[in-house]
């Protein structure tokens, strides 16, 4: 029996023209990013300006698409309003248990050591608290544009746990110029090693984010997320000694391999484990997806 909906958490509406408000967006997205990356090639700006055109996008594509009277319903389903305290620990402790294990199996193959707290340790800490509050007001430019919009035009179309894995992979995609025509951005290591391992990374986080997005009923978790896994991810990586930066990139940080490992484990366990999470990124009125064991048993049992 399909889980109820809370009057908390009420279902996304349907939208006028779902497959072509994602075209648009895409479009729009991919156009931007493309641009940044060509006329900032050597600026470290560009990735932070690009941070934005996700939001702008949505914008745009709103304007483009969606008739008048229906886009204040799309803002809303964005999910600007907190709606469970509890979705903000959640998002922070998330990244803090994954860079924790990404590390330690980096120190246990001994690519990485840390040296004891200096007297700039304290500094340190407050920095990245800082840029992590701030930050997570930063990536709502992201977020809003992949958990608060692609995700639910997404899952107008097909399963919410499909639409989970497209936004990760379209969020990955949008990595591309950065990561093949800059200078600036996840420079260390061979491009035909790092970026493959970006793209999966990436596509199986929109897992882990969309999740949140769906059972915190909030955007707010997971920009929180993304923050604490970037600027955490950053703060350790620059605290930790290695004889070779290379190395550690391919092995740890940010979008590596063991990273990547660890990001298989989560989304494997919430796509097959919280399956009822993600059905609430149906429209209202939508059959929730039934897996192939659950059809299966119903082929068999017609009752």
């Amino acid at each position: 029996m399909p889980q109820r909906r809370t009057s908390e958490e009420p279902a996304p509406p349907s939208t006028d023209h779902p497959r072509r408000q994602i075209v648009v967006f895409l479009g729009l997205t991919y156009g931007m990013a493309l641009g940044i990356a060509l006329a900032l090639p050597h600026a470290g700006l560009a990735p932070l300006i690009s941070i934005a055109v996700p939001a702008i996008a949505v914008a745009i594509t709103i304007v483009l698409v969606v008739p008048r009277g229906r886009r204040r319903i799309v803002w809303g389903a964005v999910g600007f309003r907190p709606r469970r305290g509890r979705g903000l620990l959640v998002g922070f402790l998330g990244p803090v248990v994954i860079i924790a294990l990404s590390f330690a199996a980096a120190v246990a193959f001994g690519v990485v050591r840390f040296p004891g707290p200096g007297p700039g340790f304290g500094g340190a800490v407050i920095n990245i608290a800082i840029g992590t509050v701030i930050f997570t007001v930063v990536l709502l430019g992201e977020e809003i544009g992949w958990r608060g919009f692609l995700l639910f035009r997404l899952a107008e179309l097909t399963s919410g746990r499909r639409a989970a894995l497209l936004t990760g992979a379209f969020h990955a995609i949008f990595h591309l110029p950065l990561l093949l025509l800059t200078t600036t951005y996840q420079s260390e290591g061979k491009r035909w090693i790092v970026v493959p391992m970006v793209m999966v990374t990436l596509t199986l986080a929109g897992v882990w984010y969309g999740w949140l997005r769906l059972w915190s009923g909030s955007i707010w978790p997971v920009s929180l997320s993304h923050s604490t896994f970037n600027n955490l991810m950053e703060g350790v990586a620059g605290a930790a000694i290695t004889t070779s930066p290379a190395t550690m990139a391919y092995v740890t940080t940010e979008t590596r391999v063991v990273t990547m490992l660890i990001m298989v484990l989560v989304s494997g366990y919430l796509l097959i484990r919280r399956t009822a999470d993600f059905d609430k990124a149906r429209p209202q009125g939508a059959q929730p997806a039934i897996s192939p064991a659950a059809r299966r048993a119903r082929t068999k049992d017609p009752r």
